[in-house]
């Protein structure tokens, strides 16, 4: 007879249990034998009262004991056994066959595992089976099976362990089929330890296939306890960057727990709750941890559970990234769907920290962004670095930085070292009116490019780029990406422990539709994996776990093939990689499966390792698979089969001694006064006097009024600030407080409060008399012809005095001018870049110099000198239909005090399918290039009477050279009338308001 789990082998013998009552009256009815007290002589007794009485029954307390005792005396003689059941799994003749999942989803419970395969090969062994013990997980490519004996079969079991990827089940049935097959056995015991997990949706399948092998032997299944269902874990990136892992489970009753953040050294650097509700497959949860700390982390895992799916190793892919952005285009050009940094931001912002220069002065920008610890910069349209930016992103390179440039029409032109390939001066179009070729479509990435794998759009064609110097493509020089026609796309070079990259297109939509595709977010989110410096990330955590006890043996030559570095095992922990694991390929990592081949750990390069995970974000648990009715059941729950006689005759026993002991004690009068109803002592009062105690030693005492002043309750002092509280000058200047404006401020008010022309001081008196009295006669025809009010022109010391002022810059250029600093080059690109307009002005025609070029001529070695570090953009002859030909007057040239020079311009589109020219300020040229000596011809004396003569026109040539003049200055001041100053009051006035 059996009671779920619990049998008897003698169960008649539990009819004695109706005896209980009869036992009950009799143990009641014969009370314990009285007390004998001697008496002393009779006089002693006179007025004795004995208070001590003899019960008349048995204390209820001694019946009960007496009771339990007999109860387990009739149940143990009904010999009951736990767990009879299990005998019934091994029924048959042939042997037995362990089938054991021990892929990672079995690791958690593998002692209990161990448990029993070790209780059934006993069990096997008791009636004499023979036993084969087969692993789904197989640690070797073909797994071999045999039978084997008792003692031979713990020793194959005892090297069984659970392995770091899913079970190949198929693989170990046909294992399995085989052995059998040879042996000539049929009709095997097979007992399948299962995981409670449906790995590949086959568990059903391979079920039948068993039972068809057992025949009509036993095919039993272990029935995974509820509540000890595996969970996997995976970390990702979650939004803003910010850590998430999602634990996974197959179903089942409710779960908690927490999953801990680990750093290289296994320091927890953070912890985060989760729970799972009934039924529920799977949940997220956030870590909220600063950037430098969150990229410490190098593994997540969950607590309490171990095993290679409950660990998720982090790499650069998972890491949130800083990337700087720095841009040559000018401030009116930082339009969305036009600025090249548009579409760099919208690719990378999901996925990295993003530190944007917001200083045009390239030098400062660059401080601003090193600064931030970034490991990747990303420069679109800067065509020249050179001096101290140059000198500051060599080292970012050098130091494991990653560079990233972006081609456009400055880079056409110029080119500096760091540039992974020298580039051929100007540019390739692709398409157009005179042009044979057509837009070229990309080519499939080779093997080597950190870009395999990715699926290039059939739509993304390119319309322009810069070349590379055919003769200059070393093996040094990787080509990551090329076109159709085999023409580098991106190019990249080694640099220190750094990397130089450039894409031959623009970063935004005018030369190629690749930033407007999906593939270009993904090649941007590689590269900005790939920087080894920037806060200590879980690139450099990765790399200190795999250096941990590793040697690094890798063939850097060759970034495709990936070695493994360091593995998990079954149990989650790192390990040496095993022998039989592979290297794998790059492009493939992603996609691939862990296996005995690819086991889960660190692949690549130790410096920057990549991460083969168990599970990943989509990855599922499926539940095991409900079986037929007709498949027997195990459980962990159910030990082995046990006798418990043995048990209940001695806990009877045990309470026989207890109630022999009773007996004496009471008949003894030892403790009889405990049983008895004497009046004990009150102990309240003592109670309350301990507590009372207790409350005293706990809290102190001694805190006292005098130890707290009124500020500690007093809110924090707010103080009224002074009216004008003007800040110091970054040159040092020192600014007086009692009323009296510094000669900055002083310059600064003067030089804003009208529109102010500039002229930079040469050196040389007469040439900047001149200046000045040119730029102060134009200012007089502008006030007597236009609405514009200039004020005087001011002086300019190019090398100390703030520049952003001044709308128009005359720059005199001497034969004797010397290059200029990094710092006044950075300043001057910054003023340029902000929408100021520098006149360069050779002077030079009337003695011979060259129209054709704008820096050949008497003067042109000056000027090169002058712009050689400068980003000049592309340059062009003012066109018929430039807009400063038309601003205020309708003009065809520009003379000055010699006629026939050429007037230079930056370039801009003539139409809107020529792209291969620079935008510009809102319309407005940043530089312009003249050899006609402008402000001679502009200079007047105090009576308005001209100081130099022109040359060869005479006064209609001076005419024409203040009509150039005023529109220079209108075209400055408003452009193509998208961001017009100067006519706003009369816009207003027409408007009525």
């Amino acid at each position: 007879m059996s009671f779920g789990s619990l049998a008897f082998l003698n169960p008649w013998l539990l009819a004695a249990l109706i005896t209980l009552p009869i036992i009950y009256w009799l143990l009641r009815a014969v009370p314990p034998r009285p007390t004998q007290v001697e008496f002393p002589p009779t006089r002693i007794l006179v007025g004795l009262e004995n208070e001590e009485k003899t019960a008349e029954k048995t204390p209820w307390w001694l019946t009960l004991i007496r009771l339990i005792a007999a109860t387990l005396v009739i149940l143990a003689l009904a010999e009951p056994v736990l767990n009879p059941s299990r005998d019934a799994a091994l029924t048959g003749e042939g042997p037995v066959a362990i089938f054991v999942d021990n892929g990672w989803s079995a690791a958690s419970r593998w002692p209990e595992r161990v448990a029993m395969i070790d209780r059934i090969i006993g069990e096997a062994e008791s009636k004499g089976r023979p036993v084969i013990v087969a692993g789904t997980a197989a640690a070797t490519r073909l797994p071999v099976l045999k039978i084997q004996s008792p003692a031979e079969a713990r020793s194959t079991a005892a090297a069984l362990v659970p392995e770091p990827f899913a079970p190949d089940r198929d693989a170990a049935v046909g294992a399995l089929k085989t052995a059998l097959d040879q042996a000539g056995v049929k009709n095997p015991s097979i007992v399948w330890l299962q995981d409670g997990i449906d790995h590949k949706s086959d568990a059903a399948e391979v079920a039948k296939k068993l039972a068809g092998l057992a025949g009509s032997g036993t095919f039993a299944v272990l029935d995974e306890a509820k509540g000890h269902e595996a969970l996997g874990l995976a970390a990702h990136l979650g939004e803003k960057g910010k850590l998430e892992a999602t634990i996974f489970s197959p179903g089942g009753p409710a779960r908690s727990g927490s999953v801990y953040a680990y750093s290289a050294r296994s320091e927890r650097l953070g912890e985060a709750p989760f729970k799972l509700a009934a039924g529920e497959r799977s949940t997220t949860v956030v870590f909220d941890l600063p950037l430098e700390l969150r990229n410490q982390v190098a593994r997540l895992e969950i607590a309490s559970e171990r095993s290679a799916g409950t660990v998720s190793l982090i790499d650069a892919a998972t890491q949130w990234h800083r990337v700087g952005l720095l841009s040559g285009e000018s401030r009116e050009e930082a339009q969305p769907l036009l600025a090249p940094l548009y579409y760099i931001e919208k690719a990378l912002k999901p996925y990295a920290d993003l530190a944007i220069a917001k200083n045009a002065n390239l030098s400062d920008g660059l401080d601003a962004v090193l600064k931030q610890n970034i490991s990747v910069l990303m420069l679109a349209d800067i065509g020249t670095l050179t001096g101290e930016a140059a000198k500051k992103v060599d080292d970012f390179v050098k130091r494991g930085g990653l560079l990233v440039r972006f081609a456009g029409p400055r880079l056409e032109k110029a080119g500096d070292d760091l540039l992974p390939v020298a580039l051929r001066s100007g540019g390739r179009s692709l398409g157009g009116a005179l042009s044979w070729s057509t837009p070229q479509p990309l080519a499939g990435f080779d093997e080597n490019s950190p870009f395999a794998g990715l699926t290039i759009p059939k739509d993304v064609t390119i319309n322009r780029q810069v070349l590379a110097d055919p003769a200059e493509l070393t093996p040094e020089v990787e080509i990551w990406a090329r076109l159709k026609d085999g023409t580098p796309l991106v190019t990249a070079a080694k640099h220190g422990n750094g990397r130089l990259v450039l894409f031959h297109v623009t970063a935004n939509s005018d030369w190629s539709n690749l930033p407007m595709s999906g593939l270009f977010v993904d090649m941007l989110r590689r590269l900005s994996t790939m920087g080894t410096i920037g806060a200590a990330g879980a690139q450099g955590s990765a790399s200190t776990e795999t250096n941990a006890n590793a040697t690094d043996t890798t063939d850097t030559s060759d970034a495709n093939v990936l070695a493994p570095l360091k593995t998990l095992d079954g149990l989650g922990a790192l390990r040496t990689p095993p022998p039989t694991a592979e290297p794998v390929k790059a492009s493939e990592l992603e996609k691939t499966a862990p296996s005995f081949e690819h086991p889960p750990g660190y692949y690549g390069q130790p410096a920057s390792p990549r991460a083969l995970n168990v599970l990943t974000p989509k990855s599922t648990l499926i539940p095991f698979p409900n079986l037929p009715a007709s498949v027997t059941r195990l459980s962990y729950d159910n030990g082995a089969s046990t006798a418990l006689k043995p048990t209940l005759l001695g806990v009877a026993l045990g309470l026989l001694f207890a109630d022999i002991l009773a007996v004496l004690i009471l008949q003894a009068g030892g403790l009889g006064g405990l049983f008895s109803r004497r009046p004990r002592p009150h102990t309240g009062a003592a109670a309350i006097v301990a507590l009372a105690a207790l409350a005293y030693a706990a809290f102190p005492t001694n805190v006292r009024a005098q130890d707290f002043s009124p500020q500690d309750f007093q809110e924090p002092e707010i103080r009224q600030l002074d009216s004008f509280t003007p800040h110091r000058p970054s040159d040092g200047t020192q600014i007086v407080r009692s009323g009296n404006l510094s000669a900055a401020d002083k310059i600064a008010i003067d030089a804003t409060s009208k529109v102010t022309l500039g002229y930079v001081i040469s050196g040389d008196r007469t040439t900047d008399e001149t200046s000045r009295a040119g730029l102060q006669g134009l200012g007089r025809v502008l006030e007597t012809r236009t609405a514009v009010e200039p004020g005087e022109p001011m002086a300019v010391d190019i090398k100390k005095d703030e520049i952003a002022f001044y709308p128009v810059l005359y720059w005199p250029v001497l034969e004797t001018a010397e290059a200029l600093p990094d710092a006044v080059i950075a300043k001057i690109d910054a003023y340029m870049k902000e929408g100021g307009l520098i006149i360069f002005d050779t002077r030079d025609y009337g003695q011979g110099g060259s129209s054709t070029l704008p820096l050949a001529g008497k003067g042109g070695s000056a000027l090169q000198r002058l712009l050689s570090k400068l980003d000049v953009p592309p340059l062009e002859p003012v066109p018929e239909n430039h807009v400063v030909t038309k601003s205020f007057y309708l003009l065809r040239s520009f003379p000055g005090r010699w006629d026939g020079g050429q007037l230079w311009v930056e370039a801009i589109p003539n139409n809107e399918n020529d792209t291969h020219k620079a935008r510009v300020s809102d319309g407005v040229t940043s530089i312009m290039i003249t050899s006609n000596d402008l402000a001679a011809a502009w200079a007047l004396d105090d009576r308005g009477r001209p100081i130099y003569p022109t040359v060869p026109g005479g006064e209609m040539q001076r005419e024409m050279a203040f009509r150039g003049g005023i529109n220079i200055v209108m075209h400055a001041l408003t452009g193509n009338y998208k961001a017009d100053q100067v006519h706003v009051p009369a816009l207003l006035e027409r408007l009525g308001q």
